[in-house]
């Protein structure tokens, strides 16, 4: 008797604490989406293609347009839920299977044209991170001195350690290895987002919606060339959640290794994604102690772990290979933060050269560089208070700049040419940075509005108190993304693995709405009947 008590008190807890969790992401999610789908209909922002000018330009948006793309996008979902019921379930499967392959095509079949269009060699961090991994493999080690590239960024040594290991593999300054890599793992992206939406709605019809959508996902594309850890991060943290999904359904140990190593790869490659092993934590963490998950507790456990395990042991190894003793923090974390809330030259909180500055100018010694940073924050927040209008026009410049611009800068870092290649002025390559530029920014801006609507669909409809916290883990990395988005330094850059979660999410925004819409149809026709 006092077990069942026991076992009731655990139940009744952990049903709160799942409906807590849950109706937490659908409020905060939708309030920031409801924001965000606002200034997306009225407006846009964007960089023109031309590198070293990375200054948000913003523009009032059709309202009309947006509002078309949109009611397109129902209709077509709709049409495709008719087909849903209508055809058999041999068709849906290879209508299903077709799509996937398609898709797949086209990404891998676009992201090698736009490869061969021109030569793009590493420039900036990319041209660091390759040539540190290039150096290393000769023996060179004065990036890890002090003042030098990797002192100043520790985090990159895991990307150039996985870079190190390609070029080993494809040969010695082989940067288009790189870029293959980049293609291949933008196909991964099209089919984890296809594995997880099939384990979101079980509709194959939804999943050949999502491959329809995924067409026209054009930054992805332009992404390939870009020679750093976003396409692969993207990669590795659908991996995660697929994996996640994959283990709830079968409740086998290896999809649980799966997610482990996707989440390790994801950091390594891009330490942002930090953000989404938190919001595994938080979700997944909910989920196995409501169900008392001693498997997933274990896998959580390791993934909080071995991300940091696995840059302490690279680093240790750069240090033995090199003699250099690992010296630390580098750029401190406060100076991004400090970052953030400046003002450049009408860029709000964007990336300058404050960090670096700082750290070099007191002989890289990271703790005083800190203090800095700390003391610039605060009177940064003295001046937000005193200033609240201006406070208010700061964050919403700053957030809008990065999650308002439907290419993600893409198409401003894929102008960045190798020395003595710009393209001809009468070439494609030069007729889509120039003339055709409105026409892409145009369209992708329809798909950004699809998105942000799709994806206020899914916070207000697809997230119940009783739904299934597990499924809502990519939403709470989107939030996630969104948060730290205001703190960091800024870039649109930043927001496109987030961007690219949303479209299975939206998809099954959309559905949700037009359920909603048919059960409000259905109560309004019985209560008629009734009179």
């Amino acid at each position: 008797m006092q077990e069942n008590t026991k076992e009731n008190t655990y139940s009744k807890f952990g049903t709160g604490l799942t409906s807590a969790a849950n109706m937490t992401l659908k409020l905060v999610g939708a309030a920031i989406f409801l924001a965000l789908t606002w200034y997306a209909m009225r407006y846009t922002q964007y960089i023109v293609p031309v590198f070293y000018e990375e200054t948000p330009v913003n523009t009032v948006d059709s309202m009309w347009k947006n509002l078309l793309a949109a009611a397109v996008c129902v209709m077509g979902v709709a049409l495709l839920l008719k087909l849903e019921k209508r055809l058999s379930e041999k068709i849906k499967h290879r209508l299903n299977v077709t799509a996937i392959i398609a898709l797949s095509l086209w990404i891998a079949l676009a992201g090698l044209w736009w490869l061969t269009l021109t030569d793009r060699q590493p420039v900036g961090d990319q041209a660091f991170i390759y040539g540190g991994a290039s150096y290393f493999m000769e023996g060179q080690y004065g990036f890890l001195d002090k003042g030098g590239y990797f002192d100043i960024y520790p985090h990159q040594l895991g990307l150039t350690f996985l870079v190190e290991l390609l070029i080993r593999v494809a040969g010695y300054e082989n940067y288009r290895a790189c870029q293959l890599v980049c293609v291949a793992m933008a196909v991964g992206i099209g089919i984890m987002g296809w594995l997880l939406i099939g384990r979101l709605t079980r509709y194959k019809m939804l999943s050949v919606c999502y491959c329809l959508l995924m067409f026209c996902c054009l930054p992805l594309i332009f992404y390939t060339g870009w020679v750093y850890g976003d396409v692969p991060s993207i990669f590795f943290m659908l991996l995660t959640a697929v994996s996640l999904l994959y283990y709830e359904d079968t409740g086998r140990r290896r999809w649980l290794a799966l997610l482990v190593f996707s989440v390790v790869m994801a950091v390594l490659v891009r330490k942002n994604s930090l953000i989404m092993v938190i919001a595994l934590l938080l979700s997944a963490g909910v989920y196995a102690i409501v169900k008392k998950d001693k498997k997933l507790f274990a896998a959580l456990a390791l993934a909080a772990v071995l991300p940091w395990l696995a840059y302490m042991g690279i680093y240790k190894m750069y240090e033995v290979r090199s003699g250099y003793e690992y010296r630390g923090a580098g750029i401190p974390a406060v100076s991004y933060l400090a970052m953030g809330m400046q003002e450049d030259d009408g860029k709000y909180g964007w990336y300058t050269l404050y960090g670096r500055t700082l750290y070099s100018q007191y002989e890289c010694d990271s703790r005083l560089a800190a203090e800095v940073s700390q003391k610039d924050i605060r009177e940064r927040l003295d001046y937000f208070v005193q200033h609240p209008s201006y406070a208010w026009q700061f964050y919403r410049e700053k957030i809008l700049s990065q999650w308002n611009q439907p290419l993600y800068e893409s198409m401003f870092f894929s102008a960045q040419y190798a020395e003595n290649k710009q393209p001809a002025p009468d070439s494609l390559e030069a007729k889509l940075h120039g003339q055709y530029f409105p026409k892409i920014l145009d369209f992708c801006d329809r798909m950004q509005f699809i998105m942000y609507f799709g994806i206020l669909c899914y916070y207000l409809f697809a997230i119940k108190k009783k739904s299934d916290i597990l499924q809502h883990m990519s939403a709470a990395t989107i939030i996630g993304g969104f948060l730290f988005s205001i703190i960091w330094e800024a870039k649109a850059r930043y927001i496109l693995p987030y961007y690219i979660m949303m479209y299975p999410l939206a998809v099954v925004g959309y559905w949700q709405l037009l359920g909603f819409v048919m059960s409000l149809v259905g109560r309004r026709k019985r209560k008629a009947a009734a009179i």
